[in-house]
């Protein structure tokens, strides 16, 4: 892998740039350290002289006194690393302005600095301070004996006559050169690392399209022509994209027919490989399903041909089992062909806007015969109609499911219990039965085809495990949620509809 990208293209031109680029910049910084220590003295220069005019310019000013005077040397040499000493040049030595300490070294060395004229005459001053160095000059590296330390000095006359000296630190001076030096090779090696990273993605630029040809010819060698070459240049490497686009084109609707040819086989294949495993899972479940009901049909039709019993009531005894196994295969198999139209989407869902708490008040009604042979109470408590979206007749049956189990599992004497309550747009529909809770690891498993938590009390009722499931591609189709969860002293089942808006169902009581 590093032995390819260190041969690419990429890599190469990447390299090529950054070689340059830091040829260039540590060249650059190579002059610079040449330059910048006279840079810098110029620079010193250039604001010791500008004090130095302000200074002259304020002792020049008739109007100005002593304190004014003061004043403003003091806002001059706040602004800055330079030291002032001004004496007045007479007999007396007054000092007329320092930003040095009383009784300092520094002060005490300024004023031998000044006092470096004091004793010149006015043709030595005059030969001094003539031609370019008029009223000033730098004393480069003096060395201070006092103070022991390097600085640049400047000593001049103003025009009332007092002799001026300015002083900065050669020391700082040199540290300020290194600490810029230091700055630029950082920023140096940054732009360096900066431009590696622009250099390498610039790069890009050029070698994708190449890159993206060299793909292209891959895959056409391994018969796939779906590639192409993204490039809208104008030169060679354009043309020779465009023309590896065009024979693809022209490869493509043949492979394409032959792609579309194997996909609806391969298609086709798995339908009836699905279809296969579902006729066998389905054929697997109702025969077990109905193993029973034909045995005890059996059994007893059987029983009433051979005459084993003479009494009426044991012949009409006979008649209703055969009758009532008779009805539940056949209620199975109504449930089992519902749950395969929902399972395969051939049962289309009709959308429509109802009364929810209408047709639950409707199939409470219908099953109080229900609720009065297992002496369960049921509490529903809604008036208000409460407009809904949804399948009518896939809800109907949806709750019919729920409302039944609540009824067979709960003891009697029990409680079964419709609550409902709003989230946003939505409504969940909760019904609970008190009775023994349903084993949290069965949870997950009650709504698969023909799964039974009590088979034996299933039975018993007449229950085929088929309609948890019906209730579970029902809510899939609509969409919407569902499931099951135990309390301390029963059974929630639960689902979620659509709520119909406001305005809506105020058009609906219209």
């Amino acid at each position: 892998m590093l032995k390819k990208i260190k041969h690419s293209l990429r890599f190469k031109l990447t390299f090529l740039l950054v070689v340059l680029m830091t040829l260039t910049i540590f060249g650059a910084l190579g002059v610079t350290w040449l330059s910048i220590r006279t840079f810098f003295l110029e620079e010193l220069k250039y604001r010791m002289k500008n004090m130095y005019n302000e200074i002259n310019m304020i002792v020049s000013s008739d109007n100005a006194d002593v304190d004014e005077i003061r004043n403003q040397m003091s806002r001059i040499s706040a602004n800055g690393d330079i030291t002032m000493f001004v004496l007045y040049h007479n007999g007396d030595k007054n000092i007329v302005f320092t930003n040095t300490n009383e009784n300092s070294r520094m002060r005490d060395s300024m004023e031998a600095l000044a006092n470096l004229l004091q004793g010149q005459d006015e043709k030595d001053l005059s030969d001094l301070f003539s031609g370019k160095n008029r009223g000033y000059f730098i004393f480069r590296q003096n060395y201070d004996n006092t103070m022991n330390a390097d600085f640049y000095d400047l000593l001049g006359v103003l025009n009332d006559g007092s002799l001026i000296a300015l002083r900065t630190s050669a020391t700082r001076f040199n540290e300020n050169i290194t600490i810029t030096m230091r700055l630029y090779s950082y920023v140096g090696l940054l732009a360096i690392l900066i431009g590696c990273i622009a250099m390498f993605w610039a790069s890009s630029y050029y070698v994708k399209p190449i890159h993206e040809m060299a793909v292209a010819a891959r895959k056409m060698s391994q018969l796939d022509f779906d590639t192409r070459v993204s490039t809208n240049a104008k030169d060679e490497i354009g043309e020779l994209g465009r023309s590896i686009n065009s024979m693809s084109t022209e490869l493509e609707a043949t492979i394409s027919e032959l792609k579309t040819a194997n996909a609806k086989l391969t298609k086709d294949i798995e339908e009836k490989t699905q279809i296969d495993e579902m006729r066998k899972e389905f054929l697997s479940h109702v025969s077990h399903e109905l193993k029973t009901p034909i045995a005890l049909i059996q059994g007893y039709a059987e029983g009433l041909k051979e005459n084993i019993s003479d009494d009426p009531e044991s012949r009409d005894f006979y008649c209703e089992v055969i009758m009532d196994e008779a009805d539940k295969m056949n209620t199975m198999v109504k449930k089992l062909l519902a749950l395969n139209e929902l399972e395969f989407g051939t049962n289309q869902i009709n959308f429509e806007r109802f009364n929810l708490v209408e047709l639950m008040r409707n199939i409470n009604a219908s099953s109080d015969i229900l609720l009065q042979q297992n002496e369960v109470k049921l509490h529903f408590s809604f008036d208000e109609p409460l407009y809904v979206w949804a399948d009518e007749f896939m809800i109907e049956e949806v709750y019919t499911n729920y409302l039944t189990n609540a009824i067979h599992y709960a003891p009697a004497g029990g409680n079964v219990e419709i609550s409902m309550e709003e989230k946003g747009n939505l409504v969940r529909i909760n019904v609970f039965n008190e009775g023994d809770p349903i084993p949290e690891e069965e949870l997950s498993k009650i709504w698969i085809k023909f799964y039974k938590v009590d088979k034996a009390r299933t039975r018993e009722y007449g229950g085929s495990g088929i309609g948890l499931s019906i209730v579970a591609a029902t809510m899939k189709q609509h969409g919407r949620e569902y499931g099951a969860y135990n309390k301390d002293n029963g059974v929630v089942f639960y689902f979620e509809l659509e709520v119909a808006k406001q305005h809506e169902q105020q058009l609906e009581s219209c």
